[in-house]
């Protein structure tokens, strides 16, 4: 599947009266885009955004040239008109969730369910797979991807921290998604397994777009990504 380009216009999201992200006009394309910022500058925010987890309270996003979220006025429109704008962007959007990984800040890998097992239910959920042997194939190509292949069989609740972010890594890269939204995948990584993670994220930046939220401005460079965006204060700084 082709990398997907986003746009945000007039993006507008208000969290409660106490945060407010602003992104006059923003666009992610093909390989990988880092966001940067001091904690409660809105990565996650945007991260969530572009993964379609929250919807704007104002502006339009599209993704691959197709709307999935427009909170333009539209009182000078016919209800029909909207009905069918409505259908359409309802359809983008599950165009865009089934091929869309997202890890979010703060994973919630049950404790119970045997790693396998968790990025498996994952891929049933994202409809992955022509079959159960194409999918069960694809889990294990992703855990051998985040180095957690040996441990398929454990239960997440006996994993370290990073053990289950790498998990919850594995299950948002399973079936090669072409769109990649990753909030702080390096944290509660060491060493070895951050250099596990940029040659997972290099290796797929040829095929897809890839959203990467982190503080570790020394690791962002690693990934040589094709765009570095800065946030301050709910709005976006700079796009370079």
């Amino acid at each position: 599947m082709t990398a997907p380009t986003l746009h945000l216009d007039g993006i507008v999201v208000r969290l409660a009266e106490r945060f407010t992200l602003t992104v006059d006009s923003l666009t992610v394309g093909p390989g990988i885009t880092v966001v940067q910022g001091a904690n409660g500058s809105g990565k996650s925010t945007l991260l969530r955004l572009l993964a379609t987890v929250v919807a704007p309270d104002a502006g339009r996003i599209t993704v691959a040239g197709r709307v999935v979220a427009d909170r333009a006025d539209r009182t000078d429109r016919a209800d029909r008109a909207d009905r069918a704008d409505a259908a359409a962007i309802d359809a983008a959007l599950l165009a865009t969730r089934r091929s869309l990984g997202y890890l979010p800040q703060h994973d919630s890998v049950p404790p119970r369910l045997r790693v396998f097992d968790h990025v498996d239910l994952v891929a049933v959920m994202r409809e992955l797979g022509t079959d159960p042997r194409s999918r069960r194939a694809m889990v294990h190509r992703a855990l051998v991807a985040v180095g957690m292949d040996d441990l398929g069989a454990e239960r997440c609740g006996r994993l370290s921290g990073g053990q289950r972010r790498r998990v919850a890594l594995a299950a948002a890269l399973a079936g090669r998604p072409s769109l990649l939204v990753l909030d702080e995948p390096d944290a509660s990584l060491d060493a070895d397994q951050l250099t596990g993670l940029t040659r997972a994220l290099t290796e797929r930046a040829g095929d897809a777009t890839i959203v990467v939220a982190t503080h570790h401005a020394a690791w962002s460079t690693t990934l040589h990504p094709a765009q570095t965006v800065q946030l301050h204060e709910g709005q976006v700084r700079r796009a370079a």
